[in-house]
C-alpha cells in the first residue's frame, strides 16, 4: 500500500470507522508506521473524534454529515499535526529521566503550598502520571523470528528505562507482526512515557482492537492516562470503566482514579 492508494480510497477514514478488511487493516498499519503523512492523518482523525466526544450536542446535530466532512479538514490539520509530533519527539528526547524519577511526584515549595494541600483532590497532572508496567521477559524455545528478535532487543532498552531507544525496535516488531498485542502494547506505553500522547492513543487503541485479554485491560488503563494528559476527562472515565469491567489486575488502580475524578 502506498500514499496514492491511501488517498484515492480514503483509507484513514475507513480505518478509523473500522470498515477495512483484516488484510487491508494490516497492510495500512504497516504503511502508516513508516509514513509520517499517513500517521499524522490517523492522529488528526483521532483528535477530531475526541473533540466530538467532548461536544455530544454538536455531534448529534451534525450527525453523519459532519463525520463525512471531517476528512475534508485533514489536509489543513496534517501539517500542524506533523509539526506537533516533531516538537514532542524533540522535547521528549531531551528530557528523559529514569523511571524512578519520572514517575515520582513533583515537589512544591513550602511557601507556595497551601496548608490544605494534603487533603485536596489530586490534579489531572497528578492522576495522569505514568508508572511504566513491569516487563518479565519470556524465554522462547527455538529460533526467534524477525519480530521476536526486534522486540527482545527493544525491551532490553525498556528494562533500563531507556524508552526513546526502545521505540525503534518496538516499531520494527509491530511492522513485522502487527497482530501481536504485546508488541503494540509496549510500543503504546513507550510513546506515552516519551510524551508522544497522540501516537500512544493510536497504538493503544490498536492493542484493544486485537482482543488479547492479557493486554486489553492494561491498554484501556493507559489509554485513560493518555486522555487525562489531554484533559479529556470523559474519555478517560470511559477507559477506566472498561478497565474495571474487564476485571484485570489494574482494576483497583482504575477504580481509585475514577473515584478521585468524581470527587
Amino acid at each position: 500500500m502506498n500514499c496514492k492508494e491511501v488517498e484515492e480510497r480514503d483509507i484513514p477514514e475507513l480505518y478509523l470507522l473500522d470498515r477495512l478488511t483484516e488484510p487491508e487493516r494490516d497492510e495500512f498499519e504497516k504503511h502508516y508506521f513508516e509514513c509520517e503523512s499517513c500517521f499524522a492523518q490517523v492522529q488528526t482523525g483521532l483528535t477530531l473524534q475526541a473533540e466530538l466526544r467532548r461536544e455530544p450536542a454538536a455531534r448529534s446535530r451534525a450527525g453523519g454529515a459532519f463525520q463525512r466532512q471531517m476528512w475534508a479538514w485533514i489536509p489543513a490539520f496534517g501539517a500542524l499535526a506533523l509539526i506537533l509530533v516533531a516538537a514532542i519527539w524533540w522535547s521528549s528526547a531531551r528530557k528523559q529521566l529514569p523511571p524512578q524519577i519520572s514517575s515520582s511526584p513533583s515537589v512544591t515549595s513550602p511557601q507556595a503550598a497551601p496548608q490544605t494541600q494534603s487533603s485536596s483532590a489530586p490534579s489531572l497532572e497528578e492522576l495522569a502520571r505514568v508508572q511504566p508496567p513491569v516487563y518479565n521477559a519470556v524465554v522462547l524455545r527455538g529460533v526467534e523470528d524477525e519480530a521476536q528478535e526486534a522486540f527482545r532487543e527493544a525491551m532490553q532498552h525498556y528494562a533500563k528505562g531507556d524508552y526513546p531507544n526502545a521505540i525503534p525496535g518496538l516499531r520494527a516488531a509491530v511492522k513485522a507482526d502487527p497482530r501481536t498485542a504485546r508488541f503494540n502494547f509496549y510500543l503504546g506505553v513507550c510513546y506515552l512515557l516519551t510524551d508522544q500522547t497522540a501516537a500512544a492513543v493510536v497504538t493503544l487503541h490498536k492493542t484493544v482492537s486485537l482482543g488479547d485479554p492479557s493486554y486489553s485491560g492494561p491498554a484501556h488503563f493507559y489509554l485513560a492516562k493518555a486522555y487525562l494528559r489531554e484533559k479529556d476527562v470523559s474519555a478517560a472515565e470511559n477507559e477506566l470503566q472498561e478497565t474495571i469491567r474487564l476485571r484485570g489486575g489494574m482494576g483497583a488502580q482504575a477504580g481509585e482514579i475514577l473515584r478521585q475524578l468524581r470527587r
